[in-house]
């Protein structure tokens, strides 16, 4: 018996030791992204604050005349199965000529696409779920006539603001299209498509995202 426990002691050691060695290179590879995406965040003229983290290949464009403004402690998990649910697919933050995106303190997300064609806003303290869309245009002309010219279709095409509140959560797989406002500690459940605007406190979900009941939250043991 005693020839068995110390075994299984050793075997388990084996393992622990295998396990970490199959993530050293995973670790390096976060690392050097860290720091190569401050870099091109910089190049691209992104304000960002302080210990920005996005330790994965992304995908960032911002045309001439774009904003994007970041606060302090952002976070972005990008592929490489660091959300499960996000599985492999990378992030996107797209701003196009002219536009504005703000995006607060303390804000997580993972393998989200932004698209910002005229202004998106985020608060602090924001969490979003994996595989979420953000869009504040159609993307297209709703003239079928229109979409056949490539420069009718882009002068057609709606745009409206969208504001996330302060500690906000939105669930994965969500989409939250033009003209959106959802409240401060609003929670918007995965899967839901929100086309109106969400009140804070409460609890939503759907398609399209109603408000299931209010939310009046938890306060901190520590507040």
């Amino acid at each position: 018996m005693s020839l068995f426990i110390k075994f299984n002691k050793y075997w388990s050691l084996f393992v622990n030791r295998v396990y970490f060695l199959i993530f050293v290179p995973r670790k390096i590879k976060e690392f050097w992204f860290m720091y190569y995406n401050r870099f091109l965040f910089t190049l691209a003229g992104v304000k960002f604050g302080r210990k920005m983290k996005i330790a994965t290949g992304f995908t960032l464009k911002k045309y001439q005349g774009a904003q994007l403004l970041i606060g302090d402690d952002f976070c972005f998990t990008s592929g490489s199965t660091i959300n499960p649910i996000s599985r492999n697919i990378k992030g996107c933050i797209f701003v196009n000529t002219n536009a504005k995106l703000t995006i607060g303190n303390d804000v997580g997300i993972s393998s989200a696409c932004i698209w910002c064609d005229e202004s998106i806003t985020i608060g602090n303290h924001v969490r979003i779920g994996g595989d979420c869309l953000i869009l504040d245009t159609n993307c297209h002309s709703l003239d079928y006539m229109a979409r056949r010219v490539i420069e009718v279709d882009r002068k057609q095409t709606k745009t409206k603001p969208v504001t996330i509140g302060d500690d906000v959560l939105i669930g994965a797989r969500s989409i939250i299209l033009k003209g959106v406002h959802i409240g401060d500690r609003t929670i918007i459940g995965a899967g839901s498509v929100v086309i109106q605007d969400i009140p804070e406190d409460c609890i939503a979900a759907g398609n399209p995202c109603k408000v299931i009941r209010r939310n009046n939250g938890v306060k901190s043991t520590t507040d």
